[in-house]
């Protein structure tokens, strides 16, 4: 029930249908200009590119952060070393992206709901969850959790697994909400990122250094977050004031102009941000750099 009317449900972006003209155009030009910064930054050979991207990316870096969260911050994919596991795959939406950059890409989803829907798009989703997959071991060269260790029962063991899966030199990307954040130490109980009851374990920045290490990954390294501060203040002023964080909800100036203070401290000092977003390796350091050239 707690994942009843879960976002995962619904069709990716790119397989929606019956959006305006005017965005299907806006759209194009933001990916346009993405897809130019993402190429000149991490080597992708990514089209249609918008001359100027890269540019407009670099004087706009709260926008190029994002062009990064969403690829992952994933490098080109190199011979033999092309595939991704994405975990909690929900409708396929990464899946998609990562297709895009080239990548072989599989989901793991627990939620039968939500598998159908990627099918539907046309990925391979394995019905399951971490830790208990039952995947081959050693096959794959990226692993992805975007917002999945938060929901596990058994996030240590989620880890081993995901470390067993993954072939020497293999990369894991995880992003999760920051028990540490700037937005939970001013919103405590009403903070948007408990999410009870589908949220069972939280972590802050060290406590998942820690985890990863209990694992046996090396080289782990904290991102700048995504700037997403208005999306957990605005959800977390919802529910301070008793209404529903999914519904119709605006912002003062004043929630607004803190918001953003805190995504540009976040940039500064990822600690703080409201999510956590690191990267760590299966492998010696070095190994796991060759396999990820450019991250």
């Amino acid at each position: 029930m707690a994942y009843k009317q879960y976002y995962t449900h619904s069709p990716s972006v790119s397989a929606s249908s019956g959006s305006s003209a005017v965005r299907e155009a806006l759209r194009w030009f933001k990916y346009g200009f993405d897809r130019r910064f993402l190429n000149w930054r991490y080597g992708h050979q990514l089209k249609p590119a918008v001359i100027g991207g890269a540019v407009l990316r670099r004087i706009l870096p709260s926008a190029g952060r994002k062009a990064e969260h969403r690829i992952r911050h994933l490098p080109p994919p190199r011979p033999g070393r092309n595939r991704v596991l994405d975990i909690g795959c929900g409708n396929g939406t990464f899946l998609s992206v990562a297709r895009e950059l080239g990548y072989d890409v599989t989901g793991l989803e627990f939620d039968a709901a939500a598998a159908e829907v990627a099918r539907a798009g046309g990925f391979e989703v394995v019905d399951g969850r971490v830790p208990g997959s039952a995947l081959d071991p050693e096959r794959y060269d990226v692993i992805t959790l975007n917002h999945v260790i938060e929901h596990l029962h058994d996030p240590l063991g989620a880890l081993v697994e995901c470390r067993n899966l993954l072939r020497d030199g293999g990369r894991l990307w995880i992003k999760t909400p920051n028990i540490d954040s700037a937005g939970h130490s001013r919103y405590g109980s009403a903070w948007r990122g408990l999410e009870p009851p589908r949220h069972l374990v939280l972590f802050g920045p060290q406590a998942l250094m820690r985890a990863l290490r209990a694992s046996g990954f090396v080289g782990a390294e904290l991102i700048a977050p995504e700037p997403e501060a208005d999306f957990y203040f605005e959800s977390s002023e919802a529910i301070a004031s008793g209404l529903d964080p999914y519904g119709e909800f605006k912002p003062s100036p004043e929630l607004a102009r803190v918001s953003r203070a805190c995504d540009r401290e976040a940039a500064r000092n990822p600690q703080r941000g409201e999510s956590i977003t690191v990267v760590a390796w299966k492998g010696s350091r070095e190994s796991g750099r060759k396999a990820s050239a450019n991250v």
